[in-house]
């Protein structure tokens, strides 16, 4: 097998008689990289223009706010060294200098979003240009120029820096300003690298001055930078300058020149312990705790296919052109790597070695791991792209010699610029949904100045209808106190409250009674997405109708209506039941529709559907059980995404579906209808559909001026307020004898409200032996600081659960 030039551990490794410096070889190539540079930045700015505007969008505007203190009060910026970032409560992360960058962007634009977004692109570009420059010094030495079949070519880092540069998995990562944390640390990271091994190359102090600032920079921007010594680690041993030796040598001596960095972390480590309280920190302190590991590992592999196919399947389906384009070249690169390897079998190193980086940067989010079809959290794979980057074009790097070299080497440079170009395009389309954001975020912020200038004072101010996003790019999630404070408005109010399922810490339907009760002091106002503007809301008092019928034999027909585009597989019965058959695929699934139109939705809490499967094949989770999708005023289209699930088994199921903690669902305004879809692969006769009042199946709870104009459902309990008596009712629940109060781990929300099913996030149940009196709850029943929900479940003489969960609270532990 012949090859021309390769990044094997020979070629790249150092040796004393052939070492040169990294300024001398920058230098060398100084016209080609300076070029090259030039070109990263003129494509990544093209790309990246559709979102280069003034816009907050999400988060930003929690960050607004703390800036606007910062700056009047430095000590708030100093804080955020020595304690958990931005005060969080919720959450506890050290990340100290992306406050410090926040604040300077803050200074210098004031409010003026264009020069925040300017500085994501900023440290996006430094971090394209920095895995180029590691890519030019690969190995840690040059094939000696004097050897022209071992010439070394820049073809290879720029493809993989251009393709990190465009890659479109980036916009949560680049085009949200609090996106930036991933670009920041990346960026850093990427410089630590470079400069160890420029280091190790030349053993110059400046070199290793740079790589422990660096490092210390990116400890201080995020966590992720914890995998730099690995890092280190792993790449002394496949490319270092003892990577030809035995394994047990090469394994000691790859040890010795990272030592110093091992250390460096484990004070970083002590740094955070003193900072945070913990070691871990995050959302939940805990390395190890997943709630459900089938929906973890699904996540993980769907992960990983976003990881390779970042479309925004919003934006593009399946079988876009460019979709298809993006799909044939990723796949055709990385058939150029495996035919690279092949060809030139020395080269296994520098692959290995970009494959054990590849994994080291999932490590630190292998909890949280997950990319939506919309790019939902793609900013947790921001790292591994650059290994990922320089892993697909390794291919690129081999210049084919010998029998069928010209079209090899023709072929790879079209497969090169094919994928750049699907890069290119696909990232432009995904910016899209950002750009989409930042006008809609900016038409929400002048409506809400609009609304508060014809409203006097600072009300009680509900907002409903709000998008959290569009596409998978953030616009109203944490957002509305950022959105009424000054200067985002021309006034700061405090109690303006955006309520919907995006939020689920406030226990909305716990507050339902007090919202009713107090409906003349509460304002309540819904976001149109077709006229962009916010109308007034009011609760229906009386529905007019009775309030909680049932339908059941021949009453059945009043309330089931076949839905006409699914005709297919239902059957009235003679005993006045609806039998339906589920096909094999989505469109076979049958579905119908409940006929509850003028029924005013803040009066509908729980839909009781009571069915017998019959028969059934495969597995549970394949037959899809049966979920609720809802249409009223507020939604007035049926979305998979605003629906309610429950598992079926086989033979009688009495389904009982809780709409009274969806905001949607109770400030919706009148029900248009109820959409059924009932379970694939199966045979179901539907019995019964009832409306039931939340006292015949759930407990109450309750504790002094908890309601909407007192604590809107939240405890909080600290030192000097260690107890809180919380008082509870059971017994309008038919078959209840006794009640447990369920207790979250930290900082983590139940799955559901008011479920039937138990949650897996619980970290207590405390039993109370009677179904009514009063409990107290003490500060000492909670392990650490932090945000907890609790709620009571009733249960029968045997300690089985009857109903549904009685309505949360939520319990502030301070610290």
């Amino acid at each position: 097998m012949q090859s021309g030039p390769t990044l094997t551990s020979d070629s790249l490794g150092t040796t004393s008689n052939t070492e040169q410096s990294s300024g001398k070889q920058l230098f060398g190539h100084s016209a080609s990289a300076w070029v090259a540079f030039g070109v990263i930045i003129a494509c990544t700015v093209a790309v990246y223009l559709p979102i280069l505007f003034n816009f907050f969008s999400g988060d930003d505007f929690v960050h607004l706010t703390w800036l606007t203190e910062a700056v009047k009060n430095p000590e708030l910026i100093w804080r955020n060294f020595h304690s958990s970032w931005l005060d969080g409560t919720t959450t506890r992360f050290y990340r100290p200098l992306i406050s410090v960058f926040m604040v300077t962007d803050y200074l210098l634009w004031h409010d003026n979003g264009l020069g925040f977004h300017i500085t994501n692109l900023a440290f996006h570009i430094a971090g394209s240009i920095f895995l180029f420059l590691i890519l030019s010094d690969f190995g840690g030495q040059r094939p000696e120029p004097a050897a022209p079949e071992a010439k070394c070519t820049l073809a290879w880092p720029l493809a993989a820096a251009l393709l990190f540069a465009l890659y479109p998995l980036h916009p949560e990562a680049v085009s949200w300003i609090t996106g930036r944390v991933d670009a920041i640390v990346t960026a850093f990271a990427l410089c630590s690298f470079w400069c160890y091994i420029n280091w190790r190359k030349q053993n110059k102090a400046v070199w290793f001055v740079l790589t422990v600032i660096t490092m210390a920079l990116a400890l201080l921007s995020k966590e992720m930078a914890v995998t730099l010594p690995p890092l280190f680690l792993i790449w002394e041993f496949f490319l270092g300058k003892n990577s030809g030796a035995p394994l047990v040598v090469r394994s000691v001596k790859a040890s010795l020149p990272t030592t110093f960095f091992w250390l460096f972390l484990a004070v970083y480590f002590v740094l955070r312990r003193f900072a945070l309280g913990t070691f871990v920190g995050g959302y939940d302190d805990s390395l190890f705790f997943v709630a459900n590991w089938r929906l973890f590992l699904g996540g993980w592999l769907h992960g990983l296919r976003m990881l390779l196919v970042p479309v925004n399947q919003e934006l593009m389906g399946a079988h876009h052109p460019l979709t298809k384009l993006w799909e044939i070249a990723i796949v055709s690169s990385i058939i150029l790597t495996g035919v690279s390897l092949v060809r030139t079998r020395r080269q296994s190193l520098p692959f290995f070695f970009i494959i054990s980086w590849l994994a080291l940067s999932l490590v630190p989010v292998y909890k949280i791991f997950a990319v939506a079809d919309d790019l939902e959290g793609s900013r947790l794979a921001y790292l591994a792209t650059a290994p990922l980057c320089a892993l697909v074009t390794l291919g690129f790097a081999d210049s084919a010699r010998g029998r069928g070299a010209k079209v090899l080497n023709a072929l790879s440079w079209c497969v090169t610029l094919t994928l750049l170009a699907g890069a290119a395009g696909v990232l432009w389309n995904n910016n899209q949904a950002w750009r989409q954001a930042g006008l809609e975020s900016n038409l929400i912020r002048t409506e809400l100045d609009t609304l508060y200038r014809s409203i006097e004072g600072d009300p009680q101010v509900m907002l409903t209808g709000l998008p959290d996003n569009v596409h998978g790019a953030y616009i109203c999630r944490n957002a509305i106190v950022g959105m009424t404070h000054q200067p985002q408005m021309s006034r700061t109010v405090n109690n303006c409250l955006m309520v919907g399922q995006i939020e689920p810490i406030l226990p909305f339907g716990y507050l339902k009674e007090s919202i009713e009760k107090n409906n003349d002091k509460v304002k309540i106002f819904r976001w149109t997405n077709d006229s962009h503007k916010f109308i007034p809301t009011a609760i229906e008092q009386n529905a007019g109708t009775e309030l909680y019928p049932s339908w059941r034999a021949q009453n059945l027909k009043a309330v089931l209506k076949t839905d006409p585009a699914y005709p297919a597989g239902l059957k009235w019965q003679e005993d006045g039941s609806l039998k339906a058959s589920g096909g094999q695929g989505p469109k076979d699934r049958p579905q119908i529709l409940i006929d509850l139109n003028g029924f005013p939705c803040w009066k509908v809490d729980f839909v009781a559907v009571k069915l017998s499967v019959e028969s059934q094949s495969g597995s549970p989770e394949a037959n899809a059980g049966c979920d609720l999708l809802y249409a009223n005023d507020l939604n007035p289209a049926f979305e998979l995404r605003r629906r309610l699930h429950m598992p079926v088994s086989p033979g009688d199921n009495m389904l009982i579906f809780p709409l009274r903690g969806l905001p949607e669902w109770a400030l919706g305004g009148d029900c248009r209808a109820l959409k059924l879809l009932l379970p694939l692969r199966s045979t179901v006769s539907l019995k019964s559909v009832s409306l039931l009042s939340p006292e015949s199946i759930m407990p109450r709870l309750s504790f002094p001026n908890s309601g909407y104009l007192g604590s809107k459902g939240f405890v909080h309990l600290s030192p000097q307020s260690p107890a809180q008596e919380l008082k509870f009712d059971s017994s309008a629940v038919p078959g209840a004898a006794r009640l447990t109060l369920e207790l979250t781990r930290p900082n983590l929300t139940f799955e559901s409200q008011n479920s039937s099913a138990p949650s897996q996030v619980l970290l207590k149940r405390l039993d109370c032996n009677t179904t009514a009196g009063t409990m107290l709850l003490k500060r000492e029943q909670f392990p650490a600081a932090g945000i907890y929900e609790i709620r009571l479940r009733a249960l029968d003489r045997y300690g089985s659960p009857v109903g549904v969960a009685g309505d949360h609270i939520v319990i502030s532990v301070d610290s």
